[in-house]
């Protein structure tokens, strides 16, 4: 099913775009045959090019810009909360995006009633700088449990707007606002579902470079220190705690000697990790609940309707 066979009036597509001159005229084309009532804002990075002003000779397209280079991330935030509709879909805009897999992606999210839908990129990068950082992240994220697909940081997703505005001030302003974003929706248990997509060949040249990598990676630790910190401490925590005890009683049973100086420092010092995972869970659930709920509890039936929800669904098929 394409969107030219659906009502897309509640959704808003928001791309960021940072000297992408070459891509953005061909990705706002393909958006406009495709989604013909959606609401389409482009937010120029503060480009040095003709960024700003091939988006605007778009009819229909919103286009904001910042007053300075600020970073993806923040480019997306001042998307989604200019964003007018129910929905907000991110979509690069240097063409690898394909209009038929949002609109999947769309079709899914209202259908099953879900919180967000990821994109999971079925090929690979685009070049091996971007190769091998994706394999860092993915290697760093299944280390951490964190069980989000294959592509922890596919740039292609939808949210329910007023679910993810909440968590805005979270995403960091630079890239790796899709680990975060990604690791939200995990970690607070909403409903969402990952959707395979393929990506076309990117116009104009990446402005991602090896140190993003790295950053990318550490927005990851701090993301699950903020949402799952026990994940970090308590693998480590139990880890010395098991070395430190085995070392020590080894050393005291067959060598007859007492417990070694340095097998109680390993014991103390795993003991010392739980207790700080302990810690900063606590702390973690403090600030995540300063946050507003968004979390639509229920909603009323009206009157000859069926089941509204998945439970009731569930409840009645039971019936």
């Amino acid at each position: 099913m394409t969107s030219a066979h659906i009502d897309t009036s509640d959704l808003s597509i928001v791309i960021p775009a940072f000297n992408e001159e070459k891509g953005i005229g061909v990705t706002l084309d393909q958006l406009l045959e495709t989604f013909h009532n959606a609401e389409i804002i482009v937010i120029d990075d503060h480009s040095h090019d003709a960024t700003f002003a091939t988006a605007a000779a778009r009819p229909g397209v919103r286009v904001l810009r910042h007053a300075f280079n600020r970073g993806q991330g923040a480019s997306l935030k001042t998307g989604m909360r200019t964003a007018t509709r129910d929905y907000v879909a991110w979509f690069d805009a240097d063409n690898e995006h394909r209009p038929e897999d949002l609109a999947r992606c769309y079709s899914a999210i209202r259908r099953n009633e879900l919180v967000a839908v990821i994109g999971q990129r079925d090929n690979g990068a685009s070049n091996l700088i971007r190769g091998v950082g994706k394999g860092l992240i993915r290697l760093v994220g299944r280390g951490l449990k964190i069980h989000a697909g294959h592509d922890l940081n596919c740039g292609l997703r939808i949210f329910r707007r007023e679910m993810i505005l909440p968590y805005c001030p979270l995403i960091p302003n630079r890239f790796s606002s899709s680990l975060v974003t990604t690791l939200v929706m995990i970690e607070r248990r909403y409903p969402i579902a990952f959707e395979q997509i393929r990506t076309a060949p990117r116009i104009g040249q990446s402005t991602v470079r090896l140190k993003d990598g790295f950053e990318a990676m550490l927005a990851l630790l701090r993301a699950v220190l903020l949402f799952a910190p026990m994940r970090f401490f308590m693998p480590i925590g139990l880890g010395l705690t098991a070395i430190g005890f085995i070392y020590s009683m080894l050393l005291a049973l067959i060598e007859g000697r007492g417990v070694p100086l340095g097998g109680s420092l390993v014991f103390a010092a795993g003991l010392f990790c739980m207790a700080m995972g302990l810690v900063t869970d606590q702390l973690s659930q403090l600030r995540l609940n300063m946050l507003p709920d968004t979390t639509p509890i229920a909603r009323e039936a009206t009157a000859g309707a069926g089941p509204s929800t998945s439970t009731d669904r569930e409840q009645a098929g039971r019936r």
